[in-house]
């Protein structure tokens, strides 16, 4: 089964945090169907999500959580992505 990098935006107080995951599934529509029920219980405190597009908001909209995007990889592309956007290269 392919891979995919999702990219979840967290949206809180304005600001925005970007978080990247991998995701196995059969194809790019089992790998969205997966992440959105990862996404329902983002916040394990808030048991009453309410479901937007592509996402779900937490604490009475305090809080949204969508999917950004969804793009095939491979683990060994995911780790260098990782690897590059978590690396102070001061050279």
């Amino acid at each position: 089964m392919p891979d995919y990098r999702v990219k979840i935006s967290e949206t809180k107080d304005e600001e925005v945090e970007q978080h990247h995951y991998l995701v196995t599934a059969k194809d790019e529509a089992e790998a969205k169907k997966y992440t959105m029920k990862f996404m329902e219980r983002f916040i394990d405190d808030d048991n009453d999500p309410e479901m937007i597009e592509d996402g779900y908001t937490f604490y009475n909209k305090a809080v949204i959580v969508k999917l950004e995007s969804i793009k095939e990889t491979t683990k060994q592309q995911f780790k260098e992505f990782l690897l590059k956007i978590h690396t102070i290269d001061m050279t």
